[in-house]
């Protein structure tokens, strides 16, 4: 699979800040996402069943929203670490 993530494959090895001018970019990459989610839980699932591991991406992705949606509406940025 082609990387289509800017953001969040810095949480890898660091943590995440995004700017304010970068929160609807983040929301857009949040949402290219959990377009693809059942193609990245297949191919991160590891021993977890898909269904719950598939469980568990749609939560942290809903975090990651609600966090960014908040930063926008305060104008500021969001800080995952």
């Amino acid at each position: 699979m082609r990387r289509i993530a800017r953001f969040l494959p810095v949480l890898a090895c660091d943590d995440l800040e995004v700017e304010v001018d970068d929160v609807a970019a983040f929301l857009r990459e949040v949402a290219l996402l959990r377009d693809r989610l059942d193609a990245i839980t297949e191919a991160t699932r590891g021993p977890r069943d898909f269904e719950e591991h598939r469980r568990g991406l749609v939560r942290r992705l809903r975090n990651l929203e609600v966090a960014a949606l908040h930063a926008r509406m305060i104008e500021g940025g969001v800080i995952v670490w």
